[in-house]
């Protein structure tokens, strides 16, 4: 829940900054769109179909897969909000 908490967090924020027009390199601009059009998006729903595949991986690569989603999520708004702030 925590982690969906952040998806909506991220979403409302990086929004703000988009509008507010904080980005003043492309790659930035880039990083900043990517991350709220695409990236957040396919990281709530792949947390979700998580639940589906529990069954089939196992609760030890269920956790691994949400780790693995969850860090490379992070690490793309981290590397945004270092360019853009």
């Amino acid at each position: 829940m925590i982690v969906l908490t952040a998806a909506f967090w991220w979403g409302v924020e990086g929004y703000a900054l988009f509008e507010a027009g904080y980005a003043q390199s492309p790659v930035a601009d880039g990083l900043l769109r990517f991350s709220l059009l695409i990236l957040t998006p396919a990281f709530v729903l792949v947390w979700l179909a998580a639940a589906w595949l529990r069954r089939r991986v196992g609760a030890m690569g269920y956790w691994q897969l949400l780790g693995l989603v969850a860090m490379i999520w992070a690490g793309a708004i981290l590397v945004t909000r270092m360019l853009i702030l």
